[in-house]
């Protein structure tokens, strides 16, 4: 899937890339009930200035995994934790905390994956174009 937007932020190879929310969207209305932003900012990797128009590539094949793991760690710590406390006898208070720690340990997990997978072209979105903004004026 590709994706155009406008560089707001530069530091080295990672851009702060802001995209327009897609027409096919606008009366979807399922993101929140439509209250987040029209305007969405993502971290990419390319090279282009500041104000430049960028065409992104999101890696598709990798987005559900991506998805999975976001939320699914977490989760299934969560679980892990109610499961143990809940075997342990503990009483609901300990169980409740035993979800948290559970919970901050996926998304410890999910933290770590993170930084590995960002290292890997096929699961970071990455600049394919650029439109700089003295093409656009001519």
């Amino acid at each position: 899937m590709e994706r155009t937007g406008f560089v707001k932020e530069k530091k080295g190879d990672t851009l702060s890339v802001c995209f327009e929310r897609p027409e096919a969207c606008e009366g979807c209305r399922g993101c929140s009930k439509g209250l987040l932003p029209k305007k969405e900012l993502l971290t990419v990797f390319g090279k282009a200035d500041i104000g430049d128009e960028v065409v992104v590539r999101m890696p598709e094949a990798k987005t559900l995994k991506a998805s999975l793991l976001a939320y699914g760690a977490p989760l299934c710590g969560a679980v892990a934790g109610l499961l143990i406390a809940s075997a342990a006898g503990a009483g609901d208070a300990l169980t409740l905390a035993a979800a948290l720690v559970g919970m901050a340990v996926g998304y410890g997990a999910v933290r770590l994956f993170d930084v590995r997978l960002r290292k890997k072209d096929d699961w970071r979105p990455t600049v394919v174009a650029v439109i700089s903004k003295k093409e656009k004026k001519e």
